[in-house]
Formats: C-alpha cells, structure tokens, sequence
C-alpha cells in the first residue's frame, strides 16, 4: 500500500523480493539447459548439435532485455564452464568442457570468436556467445515440467521426496543465484502450500 507518494517499507520489500525470486527462476531454468545440454553432448559428443537460429539476438532481444541478460550473465555465469556444470552436479573434464564450448560457438556461427578463461582458470563462454545461445535456446521455454523435476532432484539431495530448508539453503548457495539464507527460508515458506515445513515436488513447480 502506499501514501501519497510514500510507498510503505512493507510494499517495497514484497516488490524487491519478487524481482529477485524472478532473476533466481531464470538463473534455475538457464542452469537447467545448460544441464541437459551438457548430458546429450557427453553421452555422445560425435553426433551432438545445437539449434542454430537466424535472427541475431539483437533482433529479438530489446536493449533493455540484453542489458539485463549482460547483468545476470555478470552475476551468474562469468565463470568456466567447468564450474557452471559442476553446481548441478555434472563433472567434466578439460577437454570435454574445451569441446562442449566450441560447439556453442560454432552453433551461434562466431567460429571467430575468441575463447576465453574465467578467474578460475577454467573455459569460459564469452558474453556474445552466451546472448546468442540464450536466444537460441530460452526465448521459447517448452520444457517446464522436465525443467521442475530437473530441479527439484538437485534440490532433493537425499532423494527423499522432499526438500527441506537446509537442502534448498544449501543449493541455492552451491548455484550462487542471489538470494540470501533469509530470502531462501522466506521463499520456501511461500511455496509450502500445506505448511509441513517441507517442499513436494508440486509445490516446488510453483516457483
């Protein structure tokens, strides 16, 4: 609610809260192709291939979409992607890790794009590649089901049925995806419809 022009502190935190549980759903659901990405091209690296598009992302992302994907690539995925794959538990070795990024860039068509290490030394995909990818891959997000169960198997740790708040805490810390303990406890406690202290697997498609 607000007065006059002053909006309540109440207000304000609800807004600030779901702008964040927005950016976390998108850091999840890019963690998620970036997973079954990297699970087709190693079960079979010979006959692997990307979508190519034709539309170049800046003719399908406005300026202010690409300046927020600038700003969670930035946050989230600036790092090898050696360490991206490592978050949701898929390990890869250098040479598979070097491969898989140069069949991104070939399917972005930027062969003549630079590779470049991350600060931990890892292959990295370069910000161009990423936004490309990005457009090529996330702009029609058909998947949400298999995306859920994804997720919610590398939530549920112990395979349990269910996720407790220690195990959404600690994910949502090993995938760095901005939220804080608070904010992790406060949103799990908005998705746990029946109030057992736990998340079911549809409760958690809510998200």
């Amino acid at each position: 609610g607000s007065i006059g022009p002053f909006v309540l502190p109440q207000a304000v935190a609800e807004s600030e809260r779901e702008e964040k549980t927005s950016m976390a759903v998108r850091v999840l659901v890019i963690y998620f192709k970036l997973a079954r990405m990297a699970k087709h091209f190693l079960s079979d690296p010979s006959t692997f291939q990307l979508k190519h598009s034709d539309s170049h992302y800046t003719h399908v992302l406005s300026k202010e979409e690409t300046t927020e994907l600038g700003r969670l690539f930035a946050l989230h995925f600036d790092v090898g992607l050696q360490s991206l794959l490592n978050r949701v538990g898929i390990i890869t070795t250098d040479i598979e890790a070097h491969a898989l990024v140069e069949a991104i860039v070939e399917s972005v068509d930027s062969e003549f794009v630079e590779l470049k290490k991350a600060a931990d030394g890892k292959i990295a995909l370069p910000d161009e590649v990423f936004f490309q990818w990005y457009t090529n891959h996330l702009c029609d997000f058909d998947d949400k089901k298999e995306c859920a169960h994804f997720l919610f198997s590398l939530f549920d740790s112990d395979d349990s049925g269910d996720i407790t708040v220690l195990e959404f805490k600690q994910q949502v810390e090993k995938m760095a995806i901005g939220i804080s303990h608070e904010e992790a406890h406060q949103l799990l406690q908005t998705l746990d419809k029946d109030g057992n202290g736990v998340l079911s697997e549809d409760e958690f498609e809510k998200l």
